[in-house]
């Protein structure tokens, strides 16, 4: 291999996976397993998107076990995923951020981490870039886990509305390592029940701004939002058959 330094990215990103200075993670564990000479293999590796915490764990002990010199960087991204309760996703496979940083007085700081088995990832996946979805998902995420961690109380369960998501893509973004910037515009706490907040989201790759999301949002008391939310399902339902009734009606009427 001619690089001695290459961006390992998880097999469903196999067109990036081939460009020069890349490589799969299928491809590197085949590499270390001692398929191909040692002399030939990276001497730096930094971790991409579509990498799994089993995958990450696999590629680091078989290089302990085998005692290569290879130097890993990045696994921070893959390390540090944040918790269920913050980003509300069961399955890690699904979480797209790591633990959120503050890192000033209205600013959060967090990196994308991208499992190639998350659910946004199972059934479309083209070209080089990452699907905007997934950016969308991780910008959810991001303001999920800020507000849990920081601005809401540790006692009580909250649900969350969205009010208002803006997203402007600036450039194609490829599954490289990511910071995502969190910069909270507004938020009031005013009622004991509700917090709203506004955001600002950004992704960066390489220094630049890739794609930046603009939300507004509420925290509300679960137990307050839920009686709600069911009052108005009612509310919507009950409607629907009574339009559908007097539509039936009518129909009847005139046949």
């Amino acid at each position: 291999m001619e690089h001695r330094t290459v961006v390992v990215v998880g097999d469903k990103f196999s067109e990036f996976g081939a460009l020069d200075g890349a490589i799969t993670v299928s491809k590197l564990a085949n590499m270390i397993d001692g398929l191909v000479p040692e002399n030939e293999m990276p001497r730096h590796v930094i971790f991409g998107q579509g990498i799994s915490e089993s995958w990450l764990n696999y590629l680091k002990n078989r290089v302990a076990t085998h005692s290569l010199p290879i130097q890993f960087s990045g696994e921070r991204q893959i390390s540090e995923r944040t918790g269920r309760r913050f980003c509300h996703k069961w399955q890690r496979r699904n979480v797209l951020i790591t633990d959120p940083q503050h890192v000033g007085p209205k600013d959060y700081r967090m990196l994308l981490s991208v499992d190639d088995d998350c659910e946004i990832m199972s059934d479309h996946v083209s070209g080089h870039h990452l699907q905007g979805m997934v950016l969308i998902e991780a910008a959810r995420q991001a303001f999920l886990a800020v507000t849990e961690r920081f601005l809401l109380p540790d006692t009580g369960k909250y649900y969350f509305a969205i009010n208002k998501f803006d997203v402007t893509y600036l450039k194609f973004v490829f599954p490289l390592p990511t910071e995502i910037h969190f910069e909270l515009l507004e938020a009031d706490d005013s009622r004991s029940e509700r917090l709203s907040a506004s955001a600002k989201i950004a992704f960066y790759q390489a220094g630049e701004r890739v794609c930046e999301v603009d939300v507004s949002y509420m925290a509300i008391v679960e137990t307050i939002l839920s009686a709600k939310e069911k009052k108005l399902a009612q509310g919507i339902l009950s409607q629907i058959r009574s339009n559908a009734m007097r539509q039936s009606a009518e129909g009847a009427l005139v046949a």
